[in-house]
């Protein structure tokens, strides 16, 4: 019953679910897609079916005790490690060596009240060096009736000797139906349901994503996203003063930057889907489908490409710390080139 509520990722599911009837679970798996598409709430759901005291272990019930202790990370057989900031200041959350070890400790016994023990490593790949090093020990030799599961967005941050002694699972970005879905659930629950109209809109805005479906400012998305098709629309050598003004105001806000060259690059994308008499119901925009309508119209489809693959080289440069108001700027001066 619990896979069920797994939404938009049948191809894991399909895996997992014929891997736990066959009853030949591996030692360790490593589930890798991009950030929020059900990565860790899918392993949770393994750990529910693998030790469910109804279903158990093709799939969990979520009602009986074991179930119930699982969701609410009180049932002594299964573990969750999760990054934490070493200090409020800190930047980024990761996972210490001192985390691994006492986790290394409590594999080391057979499971207390279940069938299998269930260990997940959320955002694995930001194990410092230490704690990396020391987990691949347990890899190398696996406590018995223990299931690892590692969550990562980022597998390529892993040692390429942890990610060989995983099976590993892709999770795909998720069709909006699905998001549908899971954001029309949550949001009845907290606020009473949303609009149909806001539904659709932050499922195709979601980018395949929950937390961005969920968590999105649609007022100031739409704010930006009017002031992006009005920059492209005008920007041309005629008017430095609008570009030097754009880019001295976003060189301000570092944190904000990607996000906002993110939704200049499905802009420009959506116009160049308009250019090319494709449907409307391809758009990620497609409340601002006159708006880009206009925008096509104005701009070649050469034009159009070229912008984005800009945008697509700018945002690989502020990766690498380029200077950000130097490379808005570059940017820019590039679009003008295209008028």
């Amino acid at each position: 019953m619990s896979f069920e509520f797994i939404l938009g990722q049948d191809r894991p599911k399909q895996v997992l679910k014929k891997v736990l009837r066959n009853g030949h679970v591996p030692n360790a798996y490593l589930f890798y897609g991009q950030e929020s598409i059900g990565k860790k709430f899918t392993a949770i759901e393994v750990a529910k079916a693998l030790n469910c005291e109804v279903s158990g272990p093709v799939d969990g019930c979520d009602q009986c005790p074991s179930c119930l202790k699982i969701e609410k990370r009180t049932h002594p057989d299964f573990f969750m490690l999760e990054p934490e900031k070493s200090s409020p200041s800190s930047k980024e959350a990761i996972l210490k060596i001192d985390a691994v070890r006492e986790l290394q400790k409590k594999l080391v016994y057979l499971p207390y009240e279940g069938q299998t023990k269930v260990a997940i490593i959320n955002n694995a790949e930001r194990m410092n060096p230490q704690a990396a090093n020391s987990f691949l020990k347990t890899l190398e030799e696996p406590p018995s009736q223990t299931l690892i599961i590692l969550v990562a967005s980022n597998p390529y941050q892993l040692l390429p000797t942890i990610v060989s002694r995983c099976q590993g699972i892709r999770f795909y970005p998720l069709p909006a139906n699905a998001i549908g879905k899971i954001i029309a659930h949550h949001l009845t629950s907290e606020t009473g349901g949303p609009q149909p109209e806001e539904l659709e809109l932050r499922s195709r805005r979601a980018m395949g994503q929950v937390a961005r479906a969920m968590e999105e400012d649609l007022l100031e998305a739409s704010q930006h996203r009017e002031e992006l098709i009005d920059l492209i629309g005008i920007v041309s050598f005629k008017r430095m003063d609008r570009v030097f003004l754009w880019t001295k105001t976003w060189s301000k806000q570092t944190d904000r930057i990607q996000l906002i060259l993110s939704e200049l690059m499905n802009l420009l994308r959506d116009a160049a889907v308009i250019k090319t008499n494709r449907t409307s119901s391809t758009l990620f925009n497609k409340d601002l489908t006159p708006q880009l309508e206009s925008l096509a119209q104005q701009k070649s489809l050469a034009a159009l490409l070229t912008m984005f693959e800009v945008v697509q080289n700018t945002k690989i440069a502020l990766k690498s710390n380029a200077n950000v108001q130097l490379s808005l700027e570059n940017m820019l001066l590039n679009f003008c080139e295209t008028t």
